[in-house]
């Protein structure tokens, strides 16, 4: 049977769009958030996780649990590049492999082993595969190999499901209204609606390309296969920006599910600076970071105005355009509720990216059910570069 909208949603051990996830890699975590000889656990896709960084400086991602009692690996202790359990003391290196166990023979210890993954680093992010067979080849864009800084903010854990953030990727036409009040404060624009932008998405060899083009001027706005979107522009809305400084920066949003009301987003950055504009940069992120919790922003504003103890013009004007965004989008994406009901929804012409993205994705589910082929996403080098729509791509007014 073909797949359904509630297909999309459910993403545990199982499932058809869990199924089709776990054939990619996932994104646990932010490098910077696991020192060497730390351990964290991590919930992705209604799975349990220990991600700990031996002494090497290597990170490793093994089961939740220890074999022996099943205590949570992640209190313990990580001895060089193993992780020993906090119960009992046994011992696992990253493979799994159990290596060492208190007053047992050696033979029952070389029989002990748990579940590992393989895992790699890229882009500021602790990546692995946790699906079936070999790993597929690591998820890479090319242009974000190129030099300048990689800024990964704080990740967002948001209580609605995967598919409310994904959805919003390549919906373009909600900025003007839903970042209305960041649009007025940090751009001064507030004719935005005197005319209605031309917008089209199409099907690529990397997912959906989304275009926009108003009388300012024309974007590209590019969705990743499987839960990524992407977006070159020159921007304030990036930590380390203050007061609508504009810097030139390609920007990852990358999606993942905690459960199935719970999702989880990483925001990878590069940014446009060097040498010494680097070094002031990454001074004034920082600055901003220990200013702003972003859990005690989105408590006092995007809370506040899903609640309606406040409406969203009245958000706090010390904000950064980064977390006044993030607040907008918060408001917006939580308030559809934990599992948005997409069977009620009436899409209209504004919403092309949207309606392609859960075709594509539907079309993807459906050939996994039925054992097909699926399609093989390939992610070009030059997407940074793309400023303006091809004229094929143009729709008429």
């Amino acid at each position: 049977m073909p797949a359904t909208l509630d297909d999309l949603v459910r993403t545990g051990p199982g499932t058809l769009a869990g199924g089709y996830l776990r054939l990619f890699w996932q994104p646990l975590m932010r490098s910077e958030d696991l020192p060497s000889g730390r351990a964290q656990p991590v919930r992705l896709m209604s799975e349990d996780f220990t991600v700990y960084r031996g002494m090497s400086g290597e990170a490793f991602v093994v089961a939740p649990r220890c074999a022996h009692r099943k205590t949570l690996l992640h209190t313990g202790r990580v001895i060089d590049d193993t992780i020993r359990c906090l119960y009992h003391g046994w011992q696992y290196n990253g493979t799994g492999q159990c290596v060492y166990q208190p007053a047992e023979r050696e033979s029952f210890t070389q029989a002990t082993k748990i579940a590992a993954y393989p895992t790699t680093e890229w882009a500021g992010l602790i990546w692995a595969y946790i699906g079936p067979g070999n790993p597929p080849p690591m998820f890479n864009h090319p242009d974000f190999d190129r030099p300048g800084l990689i800024s990964v903010g704080p990740p967002e854990v948001w209580p609605c499901n995967l598919w409310n953030r994904l959805d919003n990727g390549p919906d373009l036409m909600h900025v003007v209204y839903t970042h209305e009040e960041t649009l007025a404060r940090e751009y001064g624009i507030n004719d935005q609606f005197k005319h209605v932008p031309e917008l089209n998405a199409v099907e690529t060899e990397f997912g959906v390309e989304s275009t926009v083009k108003t009388p300012r001027e024309a974007s590209y706005f590019h969705f990743l296969m499987p839960f990524t979107n992407a977006i070159a522009a020159r921007s304030s809305r990036l930590e380390g920006v203050r007061d609508g400084t504009k810097v030139w920066a390609y920007e990852m949003f990358i999606r993942t599910a905690i459960d199935d009301e719970n999702s989880r987003s990483f925001h990878v950055s590069l940014v446009d600076v060097h040498g010494e504009d680097a070094q002031r940069y990454i001074e004034e992120r920082d600055r901003v970071r220990r200013e702003l919790d972003p859990n005690a922003v989105i408590e006092a504003n995007a809370q506040a105005v899903l609640d309606g103890r406040m409406p969203i013009q009245d958000m706090d004007r010390r904000l950064t355009s980064y977390y006044s965004f993030l607040v907008e989008d918060y408001a917006c994406q939580v308030g559809q509720g934990p599992i948005a009901d997409r069977e009620g929804e009436r899409l209209g012409s504004i919403d092309k990216g949207t309606a392609l993205l859960r075709k594509l994705w539907l079309r993807e589910l459906t050939a996994l059910a039925e054992g097909k082929p699926l399609k093989q996403w390939v992610i070009p080098a030059g997407l940074a570069d793309r400023t303006e729509p091809q004229p094929s791509l143009r729709v008429a007014r």
